[in-house]
C-alpha cells in the first residue's frame, strides 16, 4: 500500500502524525510526506521521505497576508480570529493544491492521511477517487475552520467540480476521552505517542537531580511571530522560578536565546529541545497551551502550567485543567509573580502529579499506531456487521 501524508509546514501539525507514518513503514507500506519546500528538511529529519508540494511558504505568508500578498490585521474578537484562521488554511491549500494533485497523479497512492487543516490533500484525494483519513493532532480541530476554509476555496472547488470540501473515510483521534471535547465526530482512537523532533538526549537529562526541575517553553511560533516580547517573558519567568529552589530549563530556538547574557545561576537556555526527551527529567512544564506541549506532558504524566495566548491554546488549556493535571493563567493574569506562585502550588500539591499519571495511563490504553495500521489497510474493504473498530 502507498500512503501519501500531507501537512501544513508546521511542527505542531506534522509531528503527531509521525508515529503512524513510522508504523506504516514498519508494516511494509510505502509512505511519502508532502509539504511546502521550506518544511521538507523537517520531514526528512523525522526519518520519512519528503516531497515538496509547492515552493517555500512561511507561516506569516498565508496566515497574515491575503492571496495577493496584502497584509491582514488579526481581529481582536476570538470568533473572528478563528474564522480568519480558517480562511488562512484555505489560502495555504490554494497555493499547494496543484502540486499535491500532481504528486497524487504521479505517485498514485492508495490512501491519503491528512492533518485537519491541510485541505489540498483532501481535495486531491476526492478528485482522484482515493480514500483519505483525517489525523487529528490533539483535540478535534475547531469547527469554525472548515466552513471558512471552504469559502476561501470556492474558486478551487468550482474548478474541480466539487460543491463542498470532502468528508474523510476515517478520523483518527489521539486525545484520551477525558480530555477530548464532547460532541466530536466518531473517530478511531489511537495512542498519542509523543514525538517533538529529532535531537540528542542532553547528558543532564539522564543524570540524577537533587532539586526540582522546571521546563519553560512557549513553543516554536510565539517567540518568532507573536506580537509581544515572548522571548523576554521566557527569560523573566525562568529567573523568577529559581526562587523556588528549582533548576530551570528554557526550551527555545537558539536564535531567540542568542541575546540572553544575564541568566542567573540555575537557569539553562538549552536551545530547541524535543519535549518527549526533556520532560521525563522534569517535575513540571510551563508552556503556551499548544497541542504538542499539552499532550506530550499528559502522555508522560508531567504536571503543567499553561499560558494560552491564541487560537486553540485556550481550549487545550481548559481541557487539561479539567483533568486536574495542571493549572492555566490567562493573558491578563500572566506575569512573573503569578507564574511563580502557580508553579509553587503545582510542585507542592502531589494531587496534580497523581492526576497527570491517571491521564497518562488512559493514553497508554489506546490502540497503538501499529494496531491502527490494520484499520487503514481495511479501509477499502467494507466492514462486516460483526466488525468494530479497535
Amino acid at each position: 500500500m502507498r500512503v501519501l501524508v500531507t501537512t501544513a509546514p508546521l511542527h505542531g501539525h506534522f509531528f503527531p502524525m509521525v508515529p503512524l507514518a513510522w508504523a506504516l513503514r514498519s508494516a511494509g507500506h510505502d509512505v511519502l510526506v508532502a509539504a511546502p519546500a521550506n518544511f521538507v528538511d523537517d520531514i526528512a529529519g523525522a526519518g520519512l521521505p519528503a516531497v515538496p508540494s509547492a515552493g517555500p511558504i512561511g507561516f506569516a505568508d498565508f496566515m497574515f497576508h491575503d492571496r495577493d500578498g496584502t497584509p491582514l490585521t488579526p481581529p481582536a474578537d476570538p470568533a473572528a480570529r478563528r474564522a480568519g484562521s480558517g480562511r488562512a488554511w484555505g489560502r495555504l491549500a490554494a497555493r499547494t493544491l496543484d502540486g499535491v494533485r500532481e504528486i497524487v497523479g504521479n505517485w498514485r497512492p492508495d490512501l491519503l492521511v491528512c492533518e485537519p487543516t491541510e485541505y489540498a490533500g483532501q481535495l486531491a484525494a476526492a478528485t482522484a477517487g482515493i480514500a483519505w483519513v483525517e489525523h487529528w493532532w490533539g483535540l478535534a480541530v475547531q469547527p469554525e475552520y472548515r466552513p471558512f476554509a471552504q469559502r476561501e476555496l470556492e474558486p478551487e472547488l468550482q474548478r474541480l467540480g466539487l460543491r463542498d470540501l470532502p468528508e474523510p473515510a476515517l478520523r483518527i483521534d489521539v486525545s484520551p476521552p477525558s480530555v477530548q471535547r464532547p460532541g466530536v465526530p466518531d473517530a478511531q482512537r489511537m495512542r498519542y505517542v509523543p514525538f517533538n523532533g529529532p535531537a540528542l538526549l542532553p547528558p543532564w537529562a539522564s543524570q540524577p537531580r537533587h532539586r526540582p526541575r522546571i521546563c519553560v517553553t512557549l513553543g516554536s511560533m510565539l517567540p518568532k511571530h507573536g506580537l509581544l516580547d515572548f522571548g523576554g517573558m521566557l527569560r523573566d519567568f525562568a529567573a523568577g522560578l529559581t526562587g523556588l529552589g528549582a533548576d530551570v530549563v528554557i526550551a527555545v530556538d537558539d536564535q531567540v536565546a542568542a541575546g540572553w547574557t544575564d541568566l542567573p545561576d540555575g537557569v539553562r537556555a538549552a536551545g530547541w529541545l524535543p519535549l518527549n526527551l526533556v520532560l521525563p527529567a522534569c517535575d513540571l512544564v510551563v508552556h503556551h497551551g499548544g497541542p504538542g506541549s499539552v499532550f506530550t506532558a499528559l502522555a508522560l504524566g508531567v504536571p503543567q502550567l499553561a499560558l494560552p495566548q491564541t487560537a486553540d491554546q485556550f481550549e487545550n488549556a481548559d481541557r487539561m485543567v479539567a483533568t486536574g493535571a495542571g493549572l492555566r493563567l490567562l493573558p491578563a493574569e500572566r506575569g512573573t509573580t503569578t507564574v511563580v506562585a502557580a508553579c509553587e502550588q503545582l510542585l507542592a500539591d502531589p494531587l496534580f502529579g497523581k492526576n497527570a499519571a491517571v491521564v497518562a495511563e488512559e493514553i497508554a490504553t489506546a490502540p497503538t499506531p501499529a494496531e491502527v495500521v490494520g484499520v487503514l489497510e481495511r479501509l477499502a474493504v467494507p466492514l462486516r456487521p460483526d466488525e468494530e473498530r479497535l
